[in-house]
């Protein structure tokens, strides 16, 4: 009797030590890290990323640490139709994505921006509210009604030419000396807000319709 106690006792001994080095074994496997990525809807949009060596599929992501490290994106004809996705691109500081057919564009998270073209696209409205260093900004050949540029007291350069706009407000822009350019003809407004320091001094290289008038207040 003693000697089947023994047996069973060393039996279950081993099947406990047997059961402790399965756990020990689970718990040296490799922890796997699922890394974020940022969904790109379109995909000419992340073709547009593969060629530039910032995705390495197109798959409807990208890995959203790459985006992050993106300073400069220059995707002309590229047949892209949304960049739903950039505003994962916190560190771009250039966006040149002319001549494509991109309907709508939500730049309000890429505060880092300093240039952005985007001319001759089928854009019905454009956000750049919040870009508070934005230098460039250039839209001709779209179809924006409305455009909010009153924080954006940094611009240079601004090319609204051939929209749809009825109505722009440059008052917030401190002087004429630093908005060197501004083209605003082919749109249907008549009256350009401005302050009285541009009123003053408004830039013979200008351009407008003849029709469009500067003051103070638009109606």
């Amino acid at each position: 009797m003693k000697k089947y106690i023994a047996f069973s006792l060393a039996v279950i001994g081993l099947f406990a030590l047997s059961c402790s080095n399965d756990g020990d074994s689970g718990s040296n496997q490799p922890n796997i890290i699922i890394k974020p990525r940022t969904a790109i809807a379109d995909a000419a949009f992340e073709q547009a990323l593969v060629d530039l060596g910032i995705d390495d599929v197109v798959d409807g992501s990208v890995l959203t640490e790459n985006a992050e490290m993106v300073t400069s994106l220059v995707m002309d004809n590229k047949g892209i139709t949304s960049l739903q996705g950039i505003s994962d691109f916190t560190m771009l500081e250039n966006l040149s994505a002319n001549n494509n057919q991109i309907s709508s564009l939500d730049l309000s998270a890429n505060t880092a921006l300093k240039f952005v073209f985007v001319n001759n696209n089928d854009l019905t409205s454009i956000n750049v509210t919040g870009l508070a260093i934005l230098e460039k900004l250039s839209i001709p050949g779209n179809n924006v009604t409305l455009l909010n540029i009153s924080g954006n007291t940094a611009l240079q350069l601004l090319d609204i030419k051939d929209n749809t706009l009825g109505a722009i407000d440059l008052s917030n822009i401190p002087n004429s000396l630093q908005l060197n350019t501004f083209a605003v003809e082919n749109n249907p407004l008549t009256c350009i807000r401005v302050n009285s320091e541009i009123l003053n001094d408004i830039p013979s290289q200008w351009t407008k319709d003849p029709e469009d008038n500067y003051a103070l207040t638009c109606n």
